[in-house]
């Protein structure tokens, strides 16, 4: 097995995670609705350079896109032509596949030069970010994945579990109307990262619990990864934020907490001792 295979597809995820929170950050900051509503030009440019900053921001984000789509393709085809396990390729060859239906909806939440006038709207913006939700999670799975099979080693369930309770007090802190008056960008994009890093940990722990047939465990971050999707669509303003919003959120965040706490347990039980096994 290819090390730099592992490397390349550790180095894509990476760019994927910072991807999403420039788009965060592009979203938030008012600078999507820029470029004269023109996809893949703005304001007849393809280059940022020269534009206002809002139409900066906003072709720096569809040239950083592209720059991460390539080295996603990078990922594909490696992980189809040097390794041998099926659920490699097939994760691999997803992220390809998703790619393009990625790049659809971006274009559509920008309305391709105003074709689409119901592109910039939150429910498009949400299905966008599910997308690249769904590409950020095929990623981190593969390059676990690699990561075994390169004989790099499996983690543990417990230390994923435990690392994401840790940092979900944080996520909390951060969130809409908790501690902060103003759910400003800085406060926007620190809350989404830290919500991706939940995100992560959790399908590190469903991984490495799988690998080592935690099946309890796995199961257990399957319905934590639902619940932080749910809470990740709930921040991008699919439905209008209100109190009984902010309630959800807080459930949500109990829920996790609960099966973090659940999966730690398990991978220390009798029955799994092979899941805390490095």
């Amino acid at each position: 097995m290819d090390r730099r295979s592992y490397q390349l597809a550790a180095v894509t995820t990476a760019l994927t995670f910072a991807l999403i929170l420039v788009g965060e950050y592009t979203a938030v900051s008012g600078s999507g609705a820029t470029c004269g509503l023109q996809w893949p030009d703005c304001n007849g440019q393809l280059l940022p350079l020269g534009l206002q900053i809002h139409d900066f921001v906003e072709q720096f984000h569809r040239g950083f896109a592209m720059v991460v789509g390539f080295f996603i393709l990078g990922t594909g085809a490696v992980s189809w032509r040097n390794f041998d396990q099926r659920d490699v390729k097939v994760g691999g060859v997803l992220a390809v596949v998703l790619l393009p239906i990625q790049v659809i909806l971006g274009g559509t939440t920008v309305t391709f030069s105003g074709l689409v006038p119901w592109g910039y709207m939150p429910i498009t913006q949400a299905v966008h970010h599910l997308a690249a939700l769904a590409i950020f999670g095929t990623l981190v799975y593969t390059t676990l994945r690699m990561r075994e099979l390169v004989g790099v080693g499996l983690g543990r369930v417990r230390t994923a579990a435990v690392s994401g309770l840790a940092v979900l007090p944080l996520a909390l802190v951060f969130s809409r109307n908790t501690v902060f008056a103003v759910y400003g960008t800085r406060v926007q994009l620190i809350h989404h990262a830290l919500e991706l890093v939940v995100f992560t940990a959790a399908l590190a722990a469903f991984v490495w619990a799988r690998r080592h047939g935690d099946r309890r465990a796995a199961q257990a971050m399957v319905a934590t990864l639902a619940a932080v999707t749910a809470q990740i669509l709930i921040g991008t303003g699919v439905v209008q934020f209100s109190a009984t919003i902010q309630l959800t959120y807080y459930a949500l965040t109990a829920v996790v907490a609960a099966l973090f706490v659940f999966a730690a347990r398990s991978a220390r039980s009798p029955g799994a001792d092979a899941a805390g096994a490095p």
